[in-house]
């Protein structure tokens, strides 16, 4: 999402301003996270860094609303996340010497701002496409809800125009992104993922479409919609169910509006329908509330459900949460509980990614990183290349691979 919102400003603030490298720029921008407080102190520490260079800086996104006061004593302008559109006039106040804020809730379809464009990000054939903003959870340690807000979703029309102009400017994949996909359209009367996903489908373009993340409790209740749309060869067989432990009564304690059970039913019911695809989840580590019970139970799932992607996070306390008033577990049980499901993890990917050694597989060219080129198999499954062109579709051998990537042959590229 904050890439998403990056290009956004960046293309925002192209009619009056020329983009320049860091060491050049009189203002810089931080589009900030404010998920954990270690990614505070690091974000803080950047803008007093580039302050000390002479820079003048602007902090936006989720920080300035979460800590307001750190950012107002430090930069010379914030900008909160739904106020990207004011991102001109708060850089202008701050090049004149004055202090620019603006952090108002306000309400703004960034689809229809992005006028059905999209500035090409270099190295990269991917678009991202944000389809809503804020959610309707309440997960009881989560700090990015105050600063997002209730869920504001984009209207279909104005997302459908900005894919369409994405590919006409020569991106092949769609990310479609906001805090909850599963979520979209309920703040205006009816969960329509589904309904966006066919108009998605049905634009014409040879494309693919990668989802962002669902709360498995909301994408249950559109599951057969869901899989008709995934159905598409222009969706990547992928799904991002965040699920967080495997425990019932610790996803209860923290708020999380959906069980194990309920997790499980999504992963089944894809992994039925299609064969080769992708699962992808997130797991905290260390929560106050975690005892080895309830770890062992998550450690338990892991095993039975062997997600191709994992995403590990250790507990960190955000002040104006419910949680933050509970007693914190020690640092060395939350880093033993990551190494342990870790080393689980990397173990049996590493195991599935034997199986790939030696077939050929058909590959679009996403991304090129550091001289490589990531590539993505129709399941969304990552390839890494020596040699590619960015959005070709490329049939490659597999001759390598790694616990989280495959290797492909270059000379297979046709």
């Amino acid at each position: 999402m904050n890439r998403a919102d990056s290009e956004l400003m960046r293309g925002i603030l192209s009619s009056d301003f020329k983009e320049a490298s860091e060491k050049d720029a009189d203002l810089v921008i931080l589009n900030s996270c404010g998920v954990v407080e270690k990614t505070e102190r690091k974000i803080l520490k950047e803008a007093l860094a580039l302050k000390e260079k002479g820079k003048k800086v602007i902090i936006s996104g989720c920080l300035p609303l979460i800590s307001f006061e750190a950012c107002r004593e430090i930069a010379d302008g914030l900008v909160g996340p739904t106020n990207v559109s004011s991102v001109a006039e708060v850089a202008e106040k701050v090049m004149k010497g004055e202090k620019g804020i603006i952090i108002e809730n306000e309400i703004a379809d960034k689809a229809e701002l992005c006028s059905g464009k999209k500035r090409a990000e270099k190295d990269t054939s991917s678009a991202i496409v944000s389809i809503s903003e804020g959610c309707l959870g309440s997960c009881s340690y989560c700090i990015t809800r105050f600063a997002r807000k209730r869920l504001n979703s984009f209207e279909r029309r104005n997302i459908v125009k900005e894919i369409k102009g994405a590919l006409s400017s020569g991106f092949k994949e769609i990310q479609l992104t906001s805090q909850d996909l599963a979520v979209y359209n309920m703040d205006k009367g009816e969960q329509d993922l589904p309904g966006l996903l066919e108009d998605i489908i049905g634009t014409e373009g040879d494309f693919r479409v990668k989802l962002g993340m669902m709360n498995p409790g909301h994408a249950k209740k559109i599951l057969k919609g869901l899989l008709s749309a995934y159905g598409s060869d222009k969706l990547y067989k992928f799904i991002h169910l965040p699920l967080q432990s495997g425990d019932d009564e610790l996803l209860k304690k923290m708020n999380r509006g959906y069980t194990v059970s309920d997790f499980l039913e999504i992963v089944s019911s894809f992994r039925k329908q299609f064969k080769e695809s992708i699962i992808a989840t997130d797991i905290i580590v260390g929560h106050p509330l975690e005892t080895e019970e309830s770890f062992k139970r998550t450690v338990a799932l892991i095993k039975k459900v062997k997600p191709e992607v994992l995403h590990i996070f250790k507990f960190s306390k955000r002040k104006g949460t419910p949680d933050s008033k509970l007693k914190d577990i020690p640092d060395r049980i939350k880093k033993d509980r990551s190494r342990i499901i870790s080393e689980l993890f990397e173990k049996y990917n590493l195991e599935k990614n034997k199986k790939y050694k030696g077939k050929k597989l058909k590959v679009l060219i996403v991304e090129k990183r550091k001289g490589k080129y990531l590539a993505r198999t129709d399941s969304g499954r990552a390839v890494v290349l020596e040699k590619g062109k960015m959005g070709e579709r490329v049939e490659v051998k597999i001759i390598d691979y790694r616990w989280n990537y495959l290797i492909g042959l270059t000379e297979a590229i046709k």
